[in-house]
């Protein structure tokens, strides 16, 4: 129930940004020729590293483009997106607690040609936009091989983001992609995990879909570095835990205060996917 509400809240946050938004048609940048789905285990709070929480995330991948996002936050933003094209929105967003999406951000490869496009929100701040060179990392082959998932897959390393980082990848697959930011290798990224397993995307299912485009639509984001961003991600959240130190317990025994929830909430994100803010 604690994290439903929040999500609702944090749904309110963003409500002028995403009606705006939608009062315009996306940009069809192409049709998806496979739809991959992954299942993200991450653990965000270093003080309970016992506590892994998961996420089913989505790959799209067109003949030069790439998007992976969450799937529920996919499935949830393009039927509310119908619903308001239609007419049908009520102006009620009814959210599953078990639905909740740990992250609503898109990565979008080769978008732009030969960058790695980032979109993300930060609670309270906005969207923000920044791109970095793709592909984004440098991988070393190695001669371990497995059966993943009924595929023959080899094993590469990289480092990226602060942390040294383990993929599978398989050659029948011929596609150049894989999720989050990771790509480059010859065959498509079955599992990949940070050495430490805080991070760890393993592949569900791949199938062609019948008819999905991936869409492009930055009219409010913010462009910015990916530098700046995480100054502005890193500074929201330690604002947030600063203000809500005297609040620990919620006014008049109100579990609805906002501010305590959002204290709650960013203190348990120590642990990002990139270490290496810098």
């Amino acid at each position: 129930m604690r994290n439903k509400t929040f999500f609702l809240f944090y749904l309110l946050a963003l409500a002028l940004p995403m009606r705006a938004q939608w009062e315009y048609d996306d940009d069809t940048l192409c049709q998806a020729r496979l739809m991959v789905m992954y299942e993200l285990t991450y653990r965000e709070d270093t003080n309970h590293l016992d506590r892994a929480k998961t996420e089913q995330m989505m790959l799209l991948i067109g003949d030069e483009v790439s998007l992976f996002q969450s799937y529920i936050a996919y499935r949830n933003m393009n039927a509310l997106r119908q619903a308001m094209r239609d007419g049908t929105f009520t102006g009620k967003i009814h959210v599953k607690s078990e639905d909740i999406a740990r992250y609503l951000y898109k990565v979008y490869k080769n978008h732009p040609e030969g960058k790695a496009t980032m979109m993300d929100r930060v609670v309270m701040s906005g969207s923000f936009l920044y791109e970095e060179d793709y592909p984004c990392m440098t991988w070393e082959y190695t001669e371990d091989t497995a059966t993943i998932s009924g595929y023959f897959t080899q094993k590469a390393v990289c480092k990226y983001g602060g942390r040294t980082w383990e993929a599978w990848f398989a050659p029948d697959l011929p596609f150049n992609d894989g999720p989050y930011m990771f790509c480059g290798l010859p065959g498509l990224i079955i599992k990949v995990a940070d050495t430490q397993d805080h991070y760890r995307f393993e592949m569900l299912s791949a199938e062609i879909p019948e008819e999905m485009y991936i869409l492009w639509d930055d009219k409010d984001c913010i462009r910015t570095t990916k530098k700046a961003f995480f100054k502005v991600y890193d500074d929201n959240m330690a604002n947030i835990i600063e203000n809500g130190m005297e609040r620990i317990t919620p006014v008049d025994g109100n579990t609805n205060d906002i501010q305590h929830r959002l204290y709650l909430y960013a203190k348990t994100k120590n642990n990002p996917i990139e270490l290496d803010r810098r």
